[in-house]
């Protein structure tokens, strides 16, 4: 019997593995420990009486007193409540950890309550202090909200996250030691054992630091510990380019240039000294000072011809690593433009910021919901609350209109642009996307479908099968041929055009999957989920290999860089993280926006990136990172193995327009498009 009492006792305190071994060790049912419970009855002085105990009795009431004061409800109320006033009025060197334990403690006890019948408890708990949580979990607030029901706990998505996975809580050493002694000297027996049975604490050393804010600590349920996810998180990767990216291949012809450019310049010179050694030999001194200033002005004239403006390249390009995803060929023409726009794209960098084109969809505030441009800028497509695809055709003139001049551009005439309209789907579009060579277009809708359209023919060529849920953001590869979709159903989808149905199904997310990004070797796929974490994906077998985890909010847009070796996240709370692939680590943090970060992108080249938001401005960071110390050298933990916080280092400001999409054109200008409201 006493097996029984301790039995049911750890599993009160959530040590289901010690628990696990003292029940194959004594032999004990699960339903011998109910019965177990039940024969004891609570009496008036706290004392339980057990039939059959023996000389154990006394040991046995002092483990049910507490197993009976843990299953109060009016305990878990109380209990919370104690722990709330305390943590919010510590010290403030201490405050921003203390806090961060809150609200998946406070989940848990009204989840426990609500599963145990206690409905008017949950209700008072909830009502007391979710106002408290409102800013940072105001979605799973919402959800928690709607449970009333023991069989409710069972059946919800968000309350089955939070049963299923432990919340993961970073804190200092002195922090927790606070924190465990507090609820150890107030007997707060039930929020210890929910901290233990639900919480994973990663204890750090060090002292708090007094630069981080609530948003820096906020809860993320990945369904791993840290200790395996780190463990996860050290899966070697091919983050290298493919020998057939266009960077690569940009390098390469650099090289070849660069040594005929050589070898031109030295058959000059051999050339010119063969003649200045023959005209030294006919001509006399006079005739040869002349030639020396007909030499100079030749070199002057040279020099002024090569000053040309400095053009983008990876400067520190990759491995090249060999992909396992069969990729195809670009078509030739666009290959060969590509390749051309890549030899005059300009280098950007903090002291030479990009320009920014804005293109302004007037009276469609509330109407469009995304947008999109090719690579060239020749069209710009939205897409619709009202289900219809338009695309507006910037190199074409409209019928009727033959354009005899070219158009000045500081001439404000208005000119109409020949506009397609799509039309297939039946709910609104909430993405568009272009191919690479810009002959396609994919749109992704709420309608559950996925429709591909030729720019050509300017017809849908299919409608992709497989999602049974709203679809909200689909991407096309680096390459085409292959896209991939998020869906609300929680499920990343990877299709190819010559097949209707998916070729790979990534699951694993907690919540609706808002967005995705193509790592550029086309072997990884990046997805942004509402649980607050990033994922990274391997095509090839359909495996997770990263798990980020920092944002306090749902992830809103994902870019590469452009040498693959780091990943940009945006969030809803204007939050933009950058990931180290390798190390599996954030390694900047940028903070400047105000509300959700709708859009991100790389400059051409790396070390500046773009981000647009529904506070109405397009801005510009530094996304260099220091390079590693040389051997020998120590670490600066200022400058390297911390968290770099930065700030932009240029804001445009937009005309009461929310910014919905920015993109770099293949020439490093910068793209960007939004829907001016008609009322600020």
């Amino acid at each position: 019997a006493l097996d029984r009492v301790v039995l049911r006792y750890l599993q009160r305190r959530g040590y289901k593995n010690a628990a696990g071994v003292l029940r194959t060790e004594a032999r004990v049912h699960e339903h011998a420990i109910n019965d177990t419970v039940s024969a004891g009855s609570f009496a008036k002085g706290g004392m339980s009486v057990v039939h059959a105990m023996g000389a154990d009795a006394a040991i046995s009431d002092h483990l049910l007193y507490y197993a009976e004061a843990e299953a109060d409800p009016r305990g878990l109320v109380d209990g919370y409540g104690e722990l709330r006033d305390w943590a919010q009025n510590s010290l403030d060197m201490y405050k921003n950890e203390l806090v961060r334990v809150l609200f998946p403690m406070f989940a848990h006890c009204f989840l426990d309550l609500v599963k145990k019948g206690h409905l008017d408890e949950a209700r008072e708990l909830y009502t007391k202090y979710h106002v408290d949580h409102m800013r940072l979990y105001g979605d799973d607030l919402a959800a928690l909200s709607a449970l009333s029901e023991p069989e409710h706990v069972l059946s919800d998505p968000v309350a089955r996250k939070y049963l299923d996975s432990k919340a993961s809580v970073t804190m200092t050493n002195y922090s927790f030691e606070l924190l465990v002694k507090f609820l150890h000297a107030q007997n707060l027996m039930s929020m210890l054992s929910v901290l233990n049975a639900h919480l994973c604490v990663k204890v750090e050393q060090g002292e708090p630091s007094p630069f981080e804010d609530e948003r820096d600590g906020a809860v993320v349920i990945t369904g791993r510990t840290p200790e395996a996810q780190r463990k996860f998180n050290s899966i070697k990767g091919r983050w290298g380019l493919v020998d057939s990216c266009l960077e690569i291949e940009r390098l390469r012809q650099h090289k070849r240039e660069t040594k005929e450019k050589e070898k031109a310049a030295a058959a000059k010179a051999r050339e010119e000294a063969k003649k200045s050694k023959k005209q030294k030999k006919d001509d006399d001194a006079a005739d040869g000072g002349e030639e020396g200033a007909e030499d100079d002005m030749d070199e002057d004239g040279e020099q002024a011809t090569d000053a040309e403006y400095p053009v983008a390249m990876l400067e520190d390009p990759p491995n090249i690593t060999k992909g396992k995803v069969p990729l195809p060929t670009l078509d030739y023409d666009a290959h060969v433009a590509a390749l051309e726009d890549l030899r005059f794209r300009i280098k950007l960098s903090p002291e030479t910021l990009p320009t920014v084109c804005f293109f302004t969809f007037t009276h469609a505030h509330g109407l469009l919901c995304c947008a999109d441009a090719t690579a060239d800028v020749k069209h710009i497509a939205g897409g619709f609350a009202d289900s219809v695809v338009r695309v507006w055709h910037l190199a074409e003139t409209a019928p009727g209109e033959e354009r005899t001049e070219p158009v000045e551009r500081d001439k404000k005439s208005p000119r109409t642009i020949p506009m397609t309209e799509f039309i297939g789907h039946a709910a609104p579009v909430h993405q568009v996307s272009f191919s690479p060579c810009g002959q396609f277009l994919l749109t992704a809708s709420r309608d559950c479908q996925v429709r591909v359209w030729s720019m050509e023919l300017k017809i849908c060529l299919c409608a992709y099968e497989g999602h049974f849920h709203p679809v909200w953001d689909v991407q096309w590869s680096p390459f085409a041929h292959y896209f991939a979709t998020a869906c609300h159903d929680r499920i990343v989808r990877v299709y190819a055009m010559d097949k209707s149905f998916p070729r790979r199904m990534m699951v694993g997310h907690l919540s609706n999957v808002d967005c995705v990004a193509w790592h550029p070797n086309a072997n990884y796929i990046a997805s942004g989920s509402a649980d607050r974490t990033v994922r990274v994906w391997d095509v090839n077998d359909g495996e997770c290999v990263r798990v980020f985890a920092g944002h306090s909010a749902g992830i809103r847009s994902l870019v590469f860089a452009p040498d693959g070796r780091t990943l940009a996240s945006a969030a809803d709370d204007g939050r933009i993280h950058v990931w180290d692939l390798t190390k599996a680590t954030c390694v900047i943090s940028l903070k400047g926006h105000v509300g959700p970060v709708y859009s991100l992108d790389y400059a051409g080249g790396g070390g500046l990136l773009t981000s647009g938001g529904a506070d109405d401005t397009v801005r510009v960071w530094d996304v260099s990172t220091p390079p590693p110390p040389a051997e020998g050298v120590a670490e600066d933990d200022e400058a390297f193995g911390k968290v770099i916080k930065r700030v932009p280092l240029k804001t445009f400001p937009t005309k009461n327009t929310p910014v919905f999409k920015v993109k770099f054109s293949r020439r490093n200008l910068c793209l960007a498009m939004g829907a001016r409201r008609a009322n600020k």
